[in-house]
């Protein structure tokens, strides 16, 4: 089984290594996936800035044509690249197999009054679209960002629910 991850190796890093223990190959889209410390043999790496939309489409192509249909994908993606998540789900919808789309986002995404939800409306219909908002911790009367760490685990959290909408910390 093939997943992709984009925006895999920073803060993504430990849940793009655990998902090589389920799926055979994880295909990893990043400016820098080829520099990507300890990659086990399982991570197939794009170097592909996701900005370049013909480029991400052409490397998201490439690695399909290897490794098979994509059946999960996490994204964590900026909003300077508003064409990319769209990108992203057409070409893992090309091919008609099943497939979730975990879109990670930063907290400002909770805020109806902030952001936008992505507009996904040419989403193909075997893409199942799923929200990861990344929250905050409280500790005493302070609170402070996730680690690296607590994302990947709420990341692998919201996977293992399919949780269509799921808050990492607070």
């Amino acid at each position: 089984m093939h997943a992709l991850v984009v925006g895999g190796t920073g803060m993504l890093r430990e849940a793009t290594l655990a998902l090589t223990r389920s799926f055979t190959t994880v295909s990893v889209v990043a400016r820098r996936a080829d520099a990507m410390p300890g990659r086990p043999a399982g991570i197939n790496p794009g170097p592909v800035d996701y900005h370049d939309t013909g480029a991400l489409a052409q490397a998201l192509r490439r690695a399909i044509g290897q490794h098979g249909p994509v059946r999960l994908a996490v994204c964590w993606i900026h909003s300077t690249a508003p064409e990319a998540l769209g990108v992203v789900a057409a070409e893992i919808g090309r091919g008609g197999e099943p497939c979730r789309l975990f879109h990670v986002r930063g907290s400002a995404a909770a805020d109806p009054t902030r952001l936008p939800r992505p507009a996904l409306e040419a989403l193909p219909p075997n893409v199942a679209y799923r929200q990861v908002i990344l929250g905050f911790q409280i500790e005493g009367e302070r609170s402070r960002w996730l680690t690296h760490g607590e994302i990947s685990q709420g990341v692998l959290q919201a996977i293992a629910d399919d949780a269509e909408y799921h808050v990492v910390g607070v």
